[in-house]
């Protein structure tokens, strides 16, 4: 749960249904490590019409050398859309974690 948690704003990721919240984590996660920026994907949950993308806005390299990049949010949860932006870092292990949303 805690990689889920880490990828999804929270005011966002609380109102996702849980498998909505499991798709948009690993299009989130996908989408950092393989989109250039600019390219967004997308995901949906057709049992409960939730859908939204990812797009990175930004990569940069921090001082201590780890790759962070910057990534917008759209999530259409009951018809109403719904935007977050946040700053995410690669971990040692690979994976991307959140150290910044808005």
């Amino acid at each position: 749960g805690s990689a889920i948690g880490a990828l999804i704003g929270r005011e966002i990721g609380s109102e996702l249904s849980r498998r909505s919240q499991q798709r948009m984590a690993r299009t989130t996660q996908d989408t950092l490590e393989n989109n250039k920026t600019g390219q967004s994907s997308s995901w949906d949950n057709p049992d409960t019409e939730e859908r939204g993308s990812v797009t990175p806005t930004e990569t940069y390299q921090r001082d201590d050398g780890r790759y962070c990049r910057e990534f917008q949010q759209t999530v259409v949860i009951g018809g109403e859309t719904k935007q977050a932006y946040g700053t995410a870092c690669r971990q040692p292990d690979g994976s991307w974690k959140i150290v910044n949303q808005g």
